[in-house]
């Protein structure tokens, strides 16, 4: 297990016959793993590395891999060249060997800190896999959330239906609130000949003065007819989606195309037979209602999901090397990379130049996130072993059924593509993940009786 978990082959391992080694605890979640080598191990190692040395660098005079030590240590750069392969070989001989001994449980690769003559040792820093401490879980209590839908929630829905409901006619006359305008916008930077903004919905945009994307842009169209051109400014409010535009004031070109009105249907009987398979405003209403109310219990859980996820997480004690944060923080930018350029459109480099920032100062914005997400994950890890829970291949299956299904003729492909083991394995996480989150939400509600951390549940996995 730890020749595999750290890279190394022995080569010649029945030379081995004791291991003379000191282990050091660190603050870091590491030990610092002194071994003191045998001569013979050292001699062995250096006369191997000559041989294959030779094997590899033509010397004059001699035949591969026959040339004296002294001369291959010249043709391959001299002492220091030579004595790193020596120390990569004796690693590779006594590094695992010592793990085992040591009982020692590795994260990842070790690295070689010093190299120590007289006697020969190798001093290796070493990580050591991630512990999670869930202590007492059982106990953990959150209310519970409640789900309220109001009257004034409903009536908000009939006014997105009414408003989707509209008769539209085109108008030849200046625009006014209410109406429905094809529009172009264009921004740019004060002083800059750089497009910053692009603005022209596809369905039209419909003039308000309330809950507009570029607040205060209504108010600049009112007034405006087809063909119409005007040029003027507009502050982007502090929460624009564009974080470098946030509260910038910009430069527009406002070009308006069409101009149409809209009539509005009153919310009735027949408004509901036009929207929907009701024959009665009452039935849409009834609907509404319990639609609203699942999608809020949707809302409410996943909010409820996270809440307990951070509580077990600030309950439980999680120790991880340095190692397995950085490998969380490449996984997240590596993500990170791939969403600028499907978001931005453009290279990763170019998305840099524009943030002027480089690649160290992203990383370390992401840190934290990676931190956060390394830190959740080893405690629902540990959490789904605590509690017996996995995915067995009948719910996977079940799953790649229900996922083929949406696809309709393309069902085959679908289920060639979810057989894939890397698929299949992404699924299998994804079911586990759900259930674990599953499972703190009902131990945070109190609906599971209280058991000694760290003891499989009785109860069945929560699907």
């Amino acid at each position: 297990m730890c020749r595999k978990a750290c890279g190394f082959k022995s080569h010649r391992p029945h030379r081995i016959k004791t291991m003379n080694f000191q282990v050091e605890t660190l603050d870091t979640h590491e030990v610092r793993l002194t071994i003191t080598v045998d001569d013979d191990v050292v001699n062995q190692a250096r006369r191997d590395v000559a041989r294959e040395l030779s094997k590899q660098v033509r010397i004059p005079g001699f035949r591969p891999g026959h040339a004296p030590m002294a001369a291959v240590i010249r043709a391959v750069g001299g002492q220091s060249v030579f004595d790193a392969e020596v120390v990569d070989r004796v690693a590779r001989e006594v590094y695992p060997k010592a793990l085992d001994e040591a009982g020692i449980d590795p994260y990842g690769p070790g690295r070689i800190e010093e190299v120590r003559q007289s006697p020969y040792q190798l001093v290796a820093r070493v990580p050591l896999e991630p512990k999670v401490d869930l202590r007492d879980y059982r106990s953990i209590r959150l209310p519970a959330p409640s789900v309220v839908v109001t009257d004034e929630e409903i009536e908000q829905q009939l006014q997105f239906i009414r408003e989707e409901h509209a008769i539209v006619q085109l108008v030849e006359r200046p625009a006014e609130m209410g109406d429905l305008v094809e529009v172009s916008v264009v921004g740019k930077l004060p002083g800059s000949d750089e497009v910053a903004l692009r603005f022209q919905p596809k369905r039209g945009l419909v003039l308000k003065a309330e809950d507009e994307v570029l607040p205060g842009l209504s108010a600049l169209i009112v007034g405006m007819s087809a063909g119409e051109h005007k040029d003027a400014t507009l502050t982007l409010p502090d929460d624009f989606d564009e974080a470098s535009l946030r509260g910038q004031t910009i430069d527009v070109a406002i070009d308006v195309q069409r101009v149409s009105s809209r009539t509005l249907p009153d919310i009735n009987d027949e408004l509901a037979q036009a929207a929907s398979a009701f024959s009665t405003l009452a039935e849409l209403r009834e609907d509404l209602r319990r639609r609203l109310i699942e999608y809020k219990q949707r809302q409410a859980d996943q909010s409820f999901a996270l809440q307990a996820l951070d509580a077990f997480t600030a309950l439980a004690e999680v120790r991880y090397p340095p190692d397995f944060i950085e490998d969380q923080l490449d996984r997240l930018f590596a993500d990170f990379k791939d969403d600028v350029r499907k978001v931005e459109g453009m290279p990763f480099e170019e998305w840099l130049k524009l943030q002027g920032k480089t690649e160290q100062q992203v990383r370390e914005e992401l840190r934290p996130i990676a931190e956060q997400r390394g830190r959740r994950g080893l405690v629902m890890r540990e959490l789904s072993r605590a509690e017996g829970l996995n995915v067995s291949e009948e719910e996977i299956a079940a799953e790649v059924e229900l996922a083929a299904q949406r696809y309709g003729s393309r069902q085959a492909e679908v289920r060639k593509v979810l057989a894939r083991a890397d698929t299949r394995s992404a699924l299998k996480n994804s079911l586990l993940s759900t259930k674990v989150l599953d499972r703190m939400m009902r131990i945070a509600k109190g609906e599971l009786a209280a058991e000694p951390a760290g003891q499989p549940s009785a109860e069945p996995a929560a699907a």
